[in-house]
């Protein structure tokens, strides 16, 4: 958020020049974070596009994309790095949704419904 002075997470995809692209998933994955080559491709489910949990799922991805570069194999090897990374990922994208809260509002949310209710952020988030 410092650098981009944002904490909307496909503008700071955008400023990383993260594609993003809109795909025909099933009811799952919601996203998916790929890479081609180096260069990382967040796989967003069109099923999502234009709905609150859009921002919750991208800050995930973008979590996945900036805490975990280069961890790819592993994280496709470990079944306890798979919880562990998911963790990691959704923890990242809760707290941005709180700064982009703030930053939409010009207060903090008074819950974390407020946050589930306007980024779509999971009632069962740990």
């Amino acid at each position: 958020m410092n650098r981009y002075h944002t904490a909307n997470p496909f503008i700071i995809a955008e400023r990383l020049n993260i594609q993003v692209e809109w795909c025909l998933f099933d009811h799952y994955p919601l996203g998916k974070t790929v890479y081609d080559g180096d260069q990382p491709v967040v796989m967003l489910n069109a099923a999502i596009r234009h709905t609150p949990t859009q921002y919750f799922v991208m800050g995930h991805e973008l979590g996945h994309a900036i805490l975990q570069e280069g961890l790819v194999g592993y994280y496709t090897s470990s079944n306890k790095a798979h919880g562990q990374l998911e963790t990691e990922a959704d923890e990242f994208s809760a707290a941005l949704m709180g700064l982009l809260f703030i930053e939409d509002n010009d207060r903090m949310p008074s819950s974390y419904k407020d946050l589930a209710r306007q980024y779509g952020l999971p009632y069962n988030l740990n």
